[in-house]
């Protein structure tokens, strides 16, 4: 089983093997290290096979006014993106310039597989001996300075010039820096986007480039703009700085016991030959036109979405009574603002036809890496208002397209709908403050959901709080007060009972046979008797507060 899966899965491999790895076609390129080069310096001439690794050497062309140090060496790099095996394979050279003037290297010659590859010239300009730009190190051994020029710079672009405002300008940052040369503590302060909505595009992106024969590693940053003002904008430079680690070699002294420990073996294990190089870089600033939006032909919906869109819409539920909610989910795709896009507009024939509540809105980017796109949901309900309405209202949405240069509406046309008679009816107990205008007549909605009352403050209740009755607060306060004095009336009784014989005596010439306490007979009588008598009056009270 084991056997027939492994020989299941390499049979896949070998059918998609040659469709992944020569997915790009065989492409030849020249490149140097810099094109401008010392008489007597050493030149790195690269040349680069895309698209394949089993390629023979290529075939250099004569080497006028420039000596062979070394070469081929040979170097192959692999890449996966999106399932897709990019392959580079480049051969180096170590040339040194012979004499002055101007020299072109090229083309190279490539046979692969019965075709013949052709790369493209460089042109190299070989120059005197000059002193170096700028100094490393005033106090060491370090009067030569490094050309940093052409080596690391950084560019600013747009992809445009010209357009209108609220369109989308994609803004790139990018740092070119030769392969090989070692950079560290990258900082970089992006332009200022006053004027302007700013949305990052994507992931920065790594890349090779050649620029003026001179293969370069590029790094770049993408930003999405949309102008808020129209006019003269300037944005203003993008400023990046680095540190450039050079490694300084010292030469070591005839002696080998004498300063052991200060040779070049000793100082690059201890770190000690590295010199970062700061460098400062700032891009060029970027002049654009915004121009206005045409007001010929606008469309009375237009709520200044630019870009390019479509629209889709569902109704749901497609049969439902008289005051029942329907949802209109409308799907707005596309490319440009998509946070801004205003609600779509709804065709009433009939403003009596339909109760209308806001959209409730949700946005979605699904795409930042060529430009921002993606799609607005506006869920909006709408409550049919009797049963002779067949359909619901067209929808229209309306845009700018910046590359037509005008105006374009999207109607979706009206969806047919079932709205049948309501037989529930729920009264809503609330009367204006002039009710007694109204003779009592009160109006009853037959609404699940209920408008927005805006003016709360002009409605009352119907009827009168029961806490608010006179009656019942003289209840409430009666109430404990007569519990006390039937409290009262017992224990004095009873103290009677004990300390007055008079009294006593006169209690027992009225119930001869009884002992003279409050558990007798008689005291329980009269206690029952004062309660029914207070419960009697409580009970009075509550009738009274109910009648009125």
């Amino acid at each position: 089983m084991i056997k027939k899966f492994f020989l299941l899965i390499t049979f896949i491999f070998i059918l998609n093997y040659p469709l992944t790895i020569y997915a790009d076609e065989i492409k030849v390129t020249a490149s140097v290290d810099k094109t401008v080069v010392e008489k007597g310096a050493h030149l790195r001439f690269t040349v680069g096979v895309h698209g394949a690794f089993d390629t023979d050497q290529p075939q250099l062309p004569p080497l006028e006014g420039f000596s062979l140090m070394y070469g081929p060496s040979v170097s192959t790099q692999t890449k996966i993106v999106n399932n897709v095996v990019s392959v580079f394979r480049g051969f180096t050279y170590g040339l040194i310039p012979k004499e002055k003037g101007k020299f072109e290297l090229g083309p190279v010659t490539l046979k692969y597989k019965g075709k013949t590859y052709k790369s493209n010239t460089v042109i190299i300009e070989v120059v005197d001996r000059t002193p170096f730009e700028g100094k490393i190190d005033k106090n060491r051994d370090r009067s030569k300075d490094i050309a940093i020029n052409k080596r690391i710079f950084v560019e600013l672009i747009t992809d445009k010039k010209e357009a209108y405002i609220y369109e989308q300008i994609i803004r790139s940052f990018k740092l070119y820096f030769q392969r090989g040369l070692p950079i560290d503590d990258l900082e970089y302060i992006p332009a200022s986007t006053k004027s302007f909505l700013a949305e990052k595009l994507g992931e920065e992106k790594r890349y090779e480039e050649v620029r003026d024969g001179i293969l370069y590693n590029v790094l770049e940053l993408r930003t999405a703009l949309f102008p808020l003002v129209t006019g003269n904008i300037e944005i203003p430079p993008a400023n990046f700085k680095c540190n450039i680690l050079i490694r300084q070699h010292h030469k070591r002294n005839w002696d080998p016991f004498e300063n052991f420990f200060d040779n070049s073996l000793f100082d690059e294990f201890l770190g000690r030959n590295e010199y970062r190089y700061p460098v400062e870089r700032n891009t060029n600033s970027i002049k654009l036109k915004i121009k206005p939006l045409p007001e010929s032909e606008k469309p009375k919906d237009f709520a200044g979405a630019v870009g390019k869109f479509t629209m889709d819409v569902l109704v749901k539920p497609a049969k439902v009574k008289v005051g029942d909610p329907v949802t209109l989910s409308i799907n707005i795709r596309g490319k440009g603002n998509i946070k801004t896009l205003g609600e779509p507009t709804l065709a009433l024939e009939n403003t009596n036809d339909f109760e209308l509540y806001p959209a409730e809105a949700n946005t979605t980017i699904t795409d930042k890496e060529e430009g921002i796109k993606g799609e607005k949901l506006f869920n909006k309900v709408i409550e049919p208002q009797h049963e002779n309405i067949k359909a619901t209202p067209a929808i229209s949405f309306s845009f700018f397209d910046p590359e037509l240069e005008k105006y374009e509406t999207i109607t979706h046309e009206p969806i047919p709908v079932v709205v049948e008679h309501s037989d529930v009816e729920i009264p809503i107990h609330l009367s204006l403050e002039d009710a007694e205008k109204a003779k009592g007549r009160v109006k009853i909605l037959t609404k699940d959901i209920l408008p927005i009352m805006s003016d709360l403050y002009s409605f009352k209740n119907q009827g009168f709080a029961l806490y608010k009755r006179p009656l019942f607060l003289v209840f409430i306060f009666l109430t404990p007060i007569l519990f006390v004095i039937a409290c009262v009336y017992v224990q004095r009784h009873r103290e009677l009972l004990q300390t007055d014989v008079s009294y006593a005596r006169k209690k027992a010439c009225t119930n001869p046979g009884k002992k003279n306490n409050f558990q007798t007979r008689d005291d329980l009588y009269n206690l029952i008797t004062l309660l029914s008598f207070i419960l009697h009056l409580l009970k009075q009270f509550w009738i009274i507060l109910q009648i009125s």
